[in-house]
């Protein structure tokens, strides 16, 4: 069973009775007698942190480190005796939430790790109204480019349209028919490409209806791989869904599930549409691990080389040749799935396909 607490001490007689004693305060706990261990044992689910200053190996602060490298959210109090105070300032000074001196008395303990599980609330709120208004400064941004390009895009391929109708009146006298005729063509080809970016553009960056309601992850994903039925017929992709039954309705605004399904799938499609290998396959499936729900799309295209994986999630970066590609589907996705206190990861090696997988906590997840 996943516990959202975690003590880690070397001195097992101590940590296991502290873990006994707020057991019976209503504080579920785990333990971990070394850094090595804690880190191993360290998961979106564990919300607070109790750590020993002084442990063999790795030290109390490289381990607070670590912690917060891999999980920022987690909230870290120190334990430290009379003579680690400093170290346990520079703790803070790290990122630890407060320090306790031992012996610690268990009620003061209990309390501290409650206030520190609020705390942890508070910032995960804090960083949804963060990133949501991210989107929404970004969305503004998009939504202005898209509208001033589209006028001037369609002035481009509707003057082209109108050249192409004046050339086939003086084909046969005009020496330089075929040329003109050839520039007109990828002109419209072009500015339909445009086109297509700006919708896309607006699609991702409309106006959301940011209300929570309860969303059937099978219905929805249903919906979204119709929008794609012909794409995905079109390129010989073999398309498969598990959805274990069971599933609870996810607490989000709706347009925000629709839009991450869309973005991965897309994002899958195009992968495997560039591989041009005629065998793709897609699938996608969903689980429950501990306190949280898992979303993994996964795709036989060309894969994501090493060096820019790092990158993918940035707004504005593509792998796409010029104009196939705005770089935001990434960006926005993980913003969306960041401001609900989720993650998505990625795995990937060049030439050998890619899983994006979607963890939404379950308090986003359940009611």
């Amino acid at each position: 069973m996943s516990r959202s607490v975690l003590l880690v001490d070397d001195e097992a007689a101590f940590v296991d009775a502290l873990a006994v004693r707020l057991e019976a305060r209503g504080i579920e706990a785990d333990t971990a007698y070394d850094g090595e261990t804690a880190l191993a044992r360290l998961s979106d689910d564990v919300r607070v942190v109790v750590l020993d200053v002084n442990l063999p190996g790795q030290s109390g602060l490289d381990v607070l480190d670590a912690i917060k490298e891999r999980s920022s959210l987690a909230e870290v109090l120190m334990l430290t005796g009379q003579a680690d105070v400093r170290t346990a300032v520079e703790g803070m000074k790290r990122g630890a939430a407060d320090y306790l001196l031992k012996p610690v008395d268990i009620e003061t303990l209990a309390e501290a790790i409650r206030l520190a599980g609020r705390r942890r609330e508070q910032n995960i709120e804090s960083r949804r109204l963060r990133e949501t208004a991210r989107l929404a400064t970004l969305g503004g941004l998009a939504r202005g480019v898209a509208h001033e390009l589209n006028n001037p895009v369609n002035v481009m391929v509707t003057s082209a349209g109108w050249m192409l109708d004046l050339l086939a009146e003086v084909s046969g006298t005009c020496p330089e028919y075929g040329e003109l005729k050839d520039s007109a063509e990828r002109i419209i080809v072009h500015g339909q490409r445009c086109k297509e970016l700006t919708l896309k553009l607006l699609k991702y960056c409309g106006q959301r209806d940011a209300r929570i309601r309860e969303n059937d992850l099978a219905a929805t994903l249903g919906k979204v791989l119709d929008g794609f039925a012909e794409r995905i017929g079109a390129m010989g992709v073999q398309a498969a869904v598990e959805i274990p039954a069971g599933i609870p309705p996810l607490l989000w605004p709706p347009a925000d599930l629709e839009d991450v399904l869309y973005v991965l799938v897309e994002n899958a499609l195009d992968a495997m549409n560039a591989s041009a290998t005629g065998e793709g396959r897609l699938d996608i499936s969903a689980r429950i691990l501990d306190n949280s729900l898992e979303i993994a799309v996964a795709d036989t295209g060309h894969g994501i080389p090493a060096d820019i994986l790092p990158r993918i999630f940035d707004p504005f970066f593509s792998t796409k040749a010029p104009g196939e590609g705005m770089g935001l589907g990434l960006a926005i996705c993980q913003t969306i799935v960041t401001g609900h206190g989720g993650r998505v990861e990625v795995e990937s090696e060049a030439g050998k396909g890619a899983i994006f997988r979607v963890h939404i906590p379950f308090r986003s997840a359940r009611p």
